[in-house]
């Protein structure tokens, strides 16, 4: 998946900061600085139809809110993440 599928939903949410991490099972959005009154399942419903649109195996998704969105060890905020192995992401392409 090219990460401008995500950029075109995240970048319309009031937040902060944001971070996509794919884990074996789900999604994790991962939102700081968000504004009053923000539905998580806007957001939730905004990129299953984005992923869906894409022909992407749909995974749960799931918004955590944070004080802060966490930092490599080069404090740089890594935007999109997975947490599968190598050989997780092959046995998932279709």
């Amino acid at each position: 998946m090219q990460p401008i599928v995500f950029h075109r939903v995240m970048d319309a949410v009031p937040a902060g900061g944001w971070q996509i991490a794919q884990g074996s099972e789900e999604l994790t959005v991962l939102l700081s600085g968000l504004r009053e009154g923000f539905a998580d399942a806007t957001l939730i419903d905004s990129l299953r139809r984005e992923l869906k649109a894409q022909g992407a195996l749909m995974p749960s998704v799931k918004v955590r809110r944070v004080q802060t969105i966490p930092r490599t060890a080069v404090c740089k905020v890594s935007l999109i993440k997975s947490d599968l192995t190598g050989r997780e992401m092959l046995r998932r392409k279709p």
